[in-house]
């Protein structure tokens, strides 16, 4: 095996000092480890800045882009906006004739856990209900900054199609 397809174990702290130890490919995007750091410890990704070796880093870096080494330490620092996450309210409507259901959602927030509190509140499976917005199928991991929602959208909800 060579040396660049052998995985690196590097450590994510954060400003309390407390740290989580993550294996990794040095040619994978960072994406999945700082997804999964913020979800481990109920994070919005958008919220928090990472760095190593004095380099902020992006989603879209590799550890081997950033010369990542096994051992290293990435810094996890909460960054706040001054006015704090702006929110937005949005509505979900079901093609059963019903008034829309009202949804407040932070901007920076993955559109999962709206999805999610939806399906609770209706009863429904979250897999096997498409979300649409402006014609197009919304990712889960994405949020509403990101599709750029604003106040007032709607989200259609597709009914659920049972097989015979």
């Amino acid at each position: 095996m060579d040396q660049e397809s052998r995985n690196i174990v590097v450590k994510v702290r954060n400003q309390a000092g407390s740290s989580m130890r993550f294996r990794i490919n040095p040619a994978t995007q960072l994406r999945g480890l700082m997804l999964s750091y913020c979800d481990w410890n109920e994070l919005v990704v958008d919220d928090i800045r990472f760095s190593c070796n004095g380099r902020n880093l992006h989603r879209d870096d590799t550890p081997k882009q950033v010369r990542m080494k096994e051992g290293d330490v990435i810094y996890a620092v909460q960054v706040m906006d001054q006015e704090g996450p702006k929110k937005i309210l949005v509505f979900l409507k079901a093609m059963d004739g019903r008034p829309p259901t009202p949804f407040r959602i932070n901007q920076a927030t993955p559109l999962m856990k709206l999805m999610q509190a939806y399906c609770d509140q209706k009863g429904l499976e979250v897999d096997n209900v498409p979300f649409l917005y402006a014609g197009r199928r919304l990712d889960r991991d994405a949020t509403p900054q990101q599709v750029n929602m604003e106040d007032d959208d709607v989200i259609d909800v597709l009914p659920v199609l049972r097989g015979s």
